[in-house]
């Protein structure tokens, strides 16, 4: 029964006794005025049936007010339980977003607000590293550190690990000054069983109602600039522009392009010989190209960053892995190495699609190598090794690209999954005039043989970079100068004009 419902129920009753209350006092007080003279028993009874239904009011409305109050109490516990975030103590989406309403005013009177969005850099990565619990007391403390910083603010969570506030200004040089501050105090850290561990926040401003004037276009303009901060490194601040708006319809409009190509067939794999150290071809680099029919040849650089904003990457992933697995019997004796998306990598797709396109076609996983960045293998978490080793458990080997260019250190070599190390290319142009790069190159060769790791020389451009990475110990050796990415027939011929060919085993 419902807190009113209860209330009616209970006061029925009580007013139903008042009534008998009241009639009794009104026959007493008629016996009296219309019996004897002297009648002090009909008085007397008046007297405490009028008294006994005035505390009986007193009573009903002390109840009605009791009751009434705990019905507000318990209100007031759902609506904090519908509005308020458990965890952050930040305000929930729904009521976040009625606020950002609320604060842009009517189309009549429009107010100055500024919505930041805030995301918390490497969240995953924090729960893995240091447990659910450390991620849990970030996020609270973001929250906490934001309310202090934007004391006049409005602090809402929309998803897993990020976050809005609405500043009901529109002063970009205070704003700037307080999301510096609030970035600071994220660097400076949270605390975490006697160590303190950097935090790092990505930041997307838009402002109203110069930018918009709507709560709906306002959340997508900050959440524009938001994915411009995150592209551009992380750990900053990006202010909405209009060219944002430019770039977001081009990358739909290659989207729609790039999604029609893969079903026009205008895709194309062009293969680079990857040569053993007497220069005959061991195996062959895939490379995707896109040939556009008004704009020509396009290269991945353009279109794959594109599509790694969407699972269009896993479209494309797949339609490569097949296009290789059709080619490769033009190339006996040859394996073919193909890239793989570090997004591709962040889904189980990745595993389940190489095992149907394996069966599918009839190859075998040992006739490709799959080739990663070192941007991908510096931020491997648990699930994206996992599939790597379920890849190499399918038969590939795994090939750690650029390495030399990012963070990853020697040690990478012993935890990573891999095969092969493929020496970025500005080591490779280094090595007759810089003694760093010489070290390095020897010192990786020597360790990658300890390993069993096959060491592939990038960019070899001239006969010189050639002789000197074969002297430094690399096994293998890509570049113009044994020849430039080129369609299949082509890089067929050259194959089969190849008098060396070497068995599988680069």
């Amino acid at each position: 029964m419902s807190v009113l419902a209860t209330i009616k129920d209970h006061s029925g009753r009580i007013y139903r006794g008042i009534q008998t209350l009241l009639v009794a006092s009104i026959a007493a007080t008629a016996i009296a005025a219309f019996g004897p003279a002297e009648n002090a028993t009909a008085l007397a009874l008046s007297a405490i049936s009028t008294d006994l239904a005035l505390l009986v009011l007193m009573y009903m409305r002390s109840s009605v007010v009791q009751r009434l109050q705990s019905a507000a109490d318990a209100e007031a516990e759902k609506h904090r339980f519908l509005s308020v975030d458990a965890m952050t103590g930040a305000m929930t989406r729904r009521y976040f977003l009625e606020a950002l309403s609320d604060s842009l005013g009517t189309l009549r009177n429009r107010r100055q607000a500024s919505l930041l969005l805030v995301d918390l850099d490497h969240f995953k990565q924090l729960n893995d590293t240091f447990g659910h619990q450390f991620g849990d007391l970030a996020l609270a403390y973001l929250v906490k550190e934001a309310e202090r910083i934007f004391a006049d603010g409005i602090i809402g969570r929309l998803g897993g690990d990020e976050f809005g506030v609405i500043v009901p200004h529109g002063d970009a040089a205070a704003l700037n000054k307080d999301v510096r501050r609030l970035l600071d105090a994220m660097r400076a850290g949270k605390r975490h069983e006697g160590k303190v561990v950097p935090l790092s926040i990505s930041l997307g401003v838009a402002l109203a109602p110069l930018h918009a004037s709507n709560a709906t276009e306002l959340m997508l303009l900050a959440d524009l600039a938001l994915y411009e901060s995150k592209a551009a490194g992380r750990g900053r601040v990006t202010v909405f522009d209009e060219e944002m708006l430019s770039d977001k319809r081009y990358r739909r409009l290659v989207e729609r392009e790039l999604r029609a190509a893969v079903y026009l067939g205008e895709l194309e794999l062009h293969y680079q010989p990857i040569v053993g150290a007497e220069g005959s071809i061991d195996a062959l680099e895939g490379l995707i190209r896109w040939r556009h029919p008004v704009r020509g040849l396009i290269s991945p650089a353009e279109f794959i960053p594109i599509a790694e904003r969407s699972t269009l990457i896993d479209m494309i992933g797949e339609w490569v892995f097949k296009r290789a697995c059709a080619d490769i019997g033009q190339f006996p004796g040859r394996r073919i190495s193909i890239n793989v998306s570090g997004e591709q990598l962040k889904r189980d797709e990745i595993v389940t699609m190489c095992d149907r396109v394996l069966r599918e076609t009839g190859r075998s996983a040992s006739e490709f190598i799959i080739e990663i960045t070192e941007t991908v293998a510096t931020a491997a978490t648990p699930e994206i090794l996992r599939r790597l080793e379920a890849l190499r458990g399918l038969g590939f080997d795994i090939a750690l690209d650029d390495f030399g260019t990012g963070h990853c250190g020697f040690n990478y070599l012993k935890t990573l999954p891999i095969d092969c190390v493929k020496i970025d290319r500005s080591y490779i142009r280094s090595l007759a005039h810089d003694q760093v790069a010489q070290i390095f190159v020897s010192a990786l060769a020597q360790i990658a043989r300890i390993q069993d790791i096959t060491i592939v020389a990038e960019g070899v451009e001239t006969s010189e970079e050639f002789t000197l990475a074969r002297a430094a110990g690399c096994s293998r050796f890509q570049g113009y100068f044994f020849g430039k990415p080129a369609p299949r027939d082509k890089t067929s011929a050259l194959c089969a004009a190849d008098n060396q060919p070497l068995a599988l085993s680069a």
